[in-house]
This record gives C-alpha cells, sequence and structure tokens, in this order.
C-alpha cells in the first residue's frame, strides 16, 4: 500500500510539473517566431512531379515539400504553412494527445526503472551499458520524438521551419527529461555519452532539414522479441524501450535516389541498402538448450530495406501520412550478420529459417 501511495505522488507530481512545462511551452512557441526566422529553409530538393497547387505567398509548394525527393505529408493532410497561423483546435487536440503520451511513458518508465530507485540527482558513465546499443536507441528515440513533435506543430498551424526547429528542440528536450530521472535514480545516475547521443538524433533531424542530401539516410529500428528467434532474452524486468537484446538500429540508403539517372532502370525504386548494429545476451537468461558460449556480442549487419514510401500505394491523405512514418521501423529482409561467434546468411532477418538441414 505504501508503495502504491508513493506512486500516486510521484505521478501526481509529475502531472503538476507536465501541465506547468506545458502552459510554458506554450507561451514560448507562441513568442519565438523571431527566433525561428533567423533559420530560413534553404533550398529543397524538387524532384517530385506533384503539380504546385499551394498559394505560394502562404504555404510551401509542393515540389518543395519533399523527403529524399518524395513528396511529404502532414499529420492532418493540410499543406504546410510558409509562416506560423496558429490552428487553436488542432493545437489543443495534438497538445492534449502529446501530454498523454508524455504521461504514460512517465508511468511506463516509473514502473520499470525508478520506482524505489529515488535518491540524490548524480552522474555516473555507463558507456560500456548493453555494448553500446542503448546508445543508439537513444540517438534514434531523440529523432523520431523530434519527428512526431514537428508533425504535430506542423498540424498546429506552425510553418516548417518553426515546426522543424521547435521539434528538435522538444526531442532533445524530453530526451533529457528521461536522462535526468535516470540521474535521481540510485543504482544508475546520469549519463553523460547517453546525453550526447540524446542530442545527435535531434541534431541529425535538423540537418536533414537544411541539408537535403542526408535525407538519403533514414535511422529506422527494428524490435522483435528475442524469444521468436531464440536468442536469449534480458534477465530483468523487460520493456520494450530498452530490450536491446531484441532490438536492431539501421541507418536505411537510399540507392536509388542518389543513383544517376542513367542507372536508374537498373536498381528498384523501393529497395535501399542498410546498416545495423545491435548485440544479443545482454543481461541475458541462460537457455540451458542454447549453445554453450552464450556470451555478450555484438552485431554488425548490412542487408536490403524496403522504402515504404516508394512500395507502399498511394491512399488519402492519413494513409500517405502513416506510410511515411512507418517508414522509420525496420521490416525483417535478407541480410548478413557478422558477429564474434561467425557469419551468418539470415533470408529474413532477424529470424532463421529452417530448409532441411539448411537454416537461412
Amino acid at each position: 500500500m505504501a508503495i502504491k501511495k508513493e506512486l500516486l505522488k510521484h505521478q501526481l507530481t509529475f502531472l503538476k510539473y507536465s501541465l506547468t512545462v506545458l502552459i510554458l511551452l506554450t507561451v514560448i512557441i507562441f513568442n519565438c517566431k523571431t527566433f525561428a526566422q533567423a533559420f530560413q529553409t534553404l533550398p529543397h530538393s524538387a524532384n517530385s512531379s506533384v503539380p504546385d497547387t499551394s498559394d505560394p505567398n502562404e504555404f510551401i509548394p509542393l515540389s518543395q515539400f519533399t523527403y529524399a525527393g518524395q513528396r511529404r505529408y502532414t499529420m492532418d493532410g493540410s499543406l504546410p504553412r510558409l509562416d506560423t497561423k496558429i490552428n487553436p483546435l488542432n493545437t489543443s487536440i495534438v497538445g492534449g494527445i502529446y501530454l498523454g503520451a508524455i504521461i504514460w511513458l512517465h508511468i511506463h518508465q516509473q514502473n520499470a526503472w525508478w520506482s524505489g530507485q529515488r535518491g540524490k540527482f548524480h552522474f555516473e558513465e555507463d558507456w560500456v551499458s548493453a555494448l553500446q546499443v542503448d546508445k543508439a536507441g537513444h540517438a534514434y528515440g531523440g529523432y523520431i520524438t523530434s519527428y512526431v513533435m514537428s508533425e504535430g506543430l506542423m498540424a498546429s498551424g506552425f510553418s516548417w521551419n518553426e515546426a522543424t526547429i521547435l521539434g528538435s528542440a522538444f526531442g532533445f528536450a524530453y530526451q533529457t527529461y528521461v536522462e535526468t530521472e535516470d540521474g535521481f535514480a540510485r543504482d544508475w545516475g546520469f549519463s553523460p555519452s547517453d546525453w550526447y547521443f540524446d542530442a545527435l538524433g535531434p541534431i541529425f533531424f535538423l540537418s536533414q532539414h537544411y541539408v537535403p542530401a542526408l535525407q538519403n539516410i533514414t535511422p529506422k529500428w527494428q524490435y522483435v522479441p528475442s524469444e521468436w528467434t531464440d536468442e536469449p532474452v534480458i534477465n530483468r524486468p523487460r520493456t520494450f524501450i530498452d530490450d536491446y537484446n531484441s532490438s536492431t538500429f539501421w541507418w536505411s540508403l537510399d540507392v536509388y535516389h542518389i543513383l544517376p539517372d542513367n542507372l536508374k532502370k537498373y536498381w528498384l525504386p523501393w529497395l535501399n541498402v542498410a546498416v545495423g548494429y545491435g548485440a544479443d545476451a545482454i543481461d541475458a537468461k541462460i537457455n540451458p538448450n542454447g549453445p554453450p558460449d552464450q556470451l555478450s556480442q555484438r552485431r554488425y549487419i548490412i542487408g536490403l530495406d524496403y522504402n515504404l514510401v516508394k512500395l507502399l500505394p498511394d491512399g488519402g491523405w492519413f494513409w500517405n501520412w502513416l506510410r511515411q512514418s512507418l517508414n522509420f521501423l525496420k521490416l525483417p529482409s535478407p541480410a548478413i550478420e557478422f558477429t564474434q561467434s561467425g557469419t551468418k546468411f539470415k533470408l529474413l532477418y532477424p529470424f532463421r529459417i529452417k530448409f532441411g538441414d539448411l537454416k537461412f
């Protein structure tokens, strides 16, 4: 009972602080236009065949609202704005959804990590943790948070520039908040290296906006529970966020977009090449039926990938936006894995498919 009361106390305290921060951020947002205008958009790629039907004085031309040459879509189907014009209804809806998501994530992490750990704030470097797979996770988390935040801001009426800048700032701020909460945990602390990678994701997201060539590289996350692939599972409370035995982080290259025009006919438009990084047997339970050398080891992977924006068919505005967002997830595909134990070819990485005595 005492533990439940303590947990409720922390949740109510967090809710109070969240509402305070939301109010402060709202004030900052409505007064940040001058700051954002200092970062005027550099010329973007304009390979889209979609005709420009937008008002050049109010909206970004569709031919410029692209990612790696493909047309982008907003969360609510609206056109991206040149200048901020707040939509109060959309802002209220998006703000409520985001606040609810943040509270849910806080409770989720409180139950998994922070409950019963509260102590004095301190720093503790953990570079060796999870063979640095967690560092890739921090960078990816910062990138995706920045993307989701910026999409919500555009749907709320913020200009493309301001939404990208503020989305990146919010992505870094949220990651910093999580790391700060870790700093109060007795058994670990605020890790400087984690924080550096927290910043790397939002920085890369913002850089893609101003350096379109970087859009040819898309960060992706692949999560397949390790028991599905006969790999060791972690020997501690599991959450999908930090189950690094089950996660692989990828960087997917849009080969078709970077090929010269005379070579594009030799490559499938939706086929990418990706490199990935993961690890096995981190904090793992020993599998009595598994191999005798169940050691923690790094996984380096190179494989094929699917560009879902090009592979899946066009549809309504929400489907197109969802297809665009799902492209940050990695699906099983042929790959070669390099580990301390040897080199393996997997037909649908990370799964191993058996054909008689053969495994792929």
